[in-house]
């Protein structure tokens, strides 16, 4: 039948159309390269069709049945392909952007390479599925069924999973940057090679049987974790790697920060939480556009279970209340002169040299990006930073007190390296924070056992005299 006229029988409506079907049943049914863009076509038998590379943009093709469908290459921009038959279709690379989905039966169906931006795929029936390289940025998932499906090297930016199940698919090699899988099932999900940058992950994320070798931390398959390209996770690592995020807040300060005023907020906090066991995990100097050009993120580690949110909301209200207590002191002291009160803020900021040295001596990178003005929930990197941590490992045992003075130089070195100047209150606030309650009573044992001469002949002896007597304090 020439164009013309199967166009004449296409515009003849549904009933008119699927009854011709029936009767040319035998007849391979090639639309390929048809303009149908606007075409109502909600309920026609397209099963089995030929409409490659054909323009079906704005067109209904609600509860069509388009199963076996050959689709590659086709414009399906803003179509309305709600609950329709997809069994099997082949949608090769189609543009599908903006598409509605809702509902559709898309099992089995070959979507590789297709641009699913801002899709709606709700509910839709994506089981087995084969979703190479296609991207669906923006797409929106919720109540979709994607067990089994195939996301090899997807592209899944920011894309909300979360409560979706996603077990056994293939997700190795996906871009998962910013991506939500808060409360998702990845039982048995292969996520070899995936970039899992600022992954927004809760301990409600199952990630029973996950298998995967090797991940990659940033873009562009950069920060390889493990970081030999011969060495592979072995059995629960990946798990634990995420686990061990879970336990972690990161307090992003935008706009530089009084260390002076996170110092004081930061033990108030400790002492509010003192059964989450807070301590400081790393401080990061950080660059581009998530932050907004430059910021600091102090990583806190909190005990399993905790509650991050109160946690981090605790620690911005502590923070802003010091800071004005700061700055009504400085301004009663000064006299309210604006001109010294900045030099205060700019001798203030020599401390920003501790979080020069810590982030350059050691090879950290982002945990769950939990921003201090409002916890996300992100998450990721978090191997490099528990590997590689700016704390030392303290155990149980105790310590001599040359071990103790040895361990206590060595942070104070540290920070002398970046603040030769730092007075002895500096010196003091910096070892408050580096060593937690927890880690204390060691080695208070090993100075309360020594005398007080001895401890003044050790280097910084009245630091440390001064440090185990704040510890000693009721509040301290």
């Amino acid at each position: 039948m020439a164009n013309p006229e199967l166009l004449e029988v296409i515009q003849q409506g549904a009933e008119r159309f699927n009854q011709w079907r029936k009767v040319y049943s035998s007849v391979p049914l090639n639309l390929s390269g048809f303009d149908l863009s606007h075409y109502d076509l909600i309920g026609y038998d397209l099963n089995d069709v030929n409409l490659s590379e054909s323009n079906l943009s704005h067109a209904n093709l609600s509860e069509a049945d388009l199963r076996d469908a050959d689709l590659r290459d086709a414009q399906l921009y803003r179509a309305d392909l709600s609950n329709a038959k997809l069994y099997g279709a082949k949608l090769l690379r189609a543009d599908l952007i903006n598409a509605d989905l809702a509902g559709a039966d898309l099992n089995e169906a070959d979507l590789s390479a297709a641009k699913l931006r801002e899709a709606n795929l709700r509910k839709a029936d994506l089981s087995a599925a084969k979703l190479h390289k296609a991207d669906l940025r923006g797409a929106k998932l919720r109540g979709a069924d994607f067990s089994g499906a195939d996301f090899f090297r997807a592209n899944l930016y920011g894309v909300d999973l979360n409560h979706l199940d996603l077990s056994n698919t293939d997700l190795s090699e996906a871009d998962l940057r910013q991506a939500q899988v808060v409360g998702t099932t990845l039982t048995g999900a292969v996520l070899t090679g995936a970039c899992i940058e600022n992954l927004h992950i809760t301990n409600a994320t199952r990630l029973d049987d996950v298998v995967c070798d090797y991940v990659y931390l940033k873009g562009d398959r950069q920060e390889r974790r493990p970081r030999r390209e011969s060495d592979v996770f072995k059995f629960g690592e990946f798990s634990m790697l995420f686990q061990e995020a879970l336990d972690t807040v990161d307090l992003i300060f935008q706009d530089g920060i009084d260390w002076q005023a996170f110092f004081q907020s930061f033990q108030d906090l400790r002492n509010q939480y003192a059964h989450d066991d807070l301590s400081v995990q790393g401080i990061q100097r950080k660059r581009g556009e998530a932050f907004n050009g430059e910021a600091f993120v102090i990583g806190i580690e909190v005990s399993p279970g905790a509650d991050k949110t109160a946690i981090e909301n605790s620690a911005r209200v502590l923070y802003e209340m010091q800071l004005e207590l700061i700055e009504q002191r400085y301004r009663a002291e000064l006299q309210a002169k604006e001109g010294e009160i900045v030099a205060y803020r700019e001798q203030s900021a020599n401390l920003m040299k501790i979080t020069e040295l810590l982030a350059s001596s050691t090879s950290m990178t982002p945990n769950n990006t939990q921003n201090f003005y409002g916890a996300t929930g992100n998450v990721a990197n978090t191997n490099a930073g528990r590997q590689q941590n700016i704390q030392h490992n303290y155990a149980a045992e105790t310590l001599s007190l040359a071990e103790a003075a040895a361990e206590i130089q060595t942070l104070l070195n540290q920070l002398e390296v970046s603040n030769p100047s730092a007075t002895e209150a500096e010196r003091l606030d910096y070892l408050n924070i580096m060593i937690p309650p927890t880690r204390r009573q060691r080695f208070m044992g090993a100075l309360k056992s020594a005398s007080s001469a001895a401890i003044d002949e050790i280097p910084y002896g009245s630091v440390v005299k001064a440090l185990v007597h704040g510890w000693q304090q009721p509040n301290g």
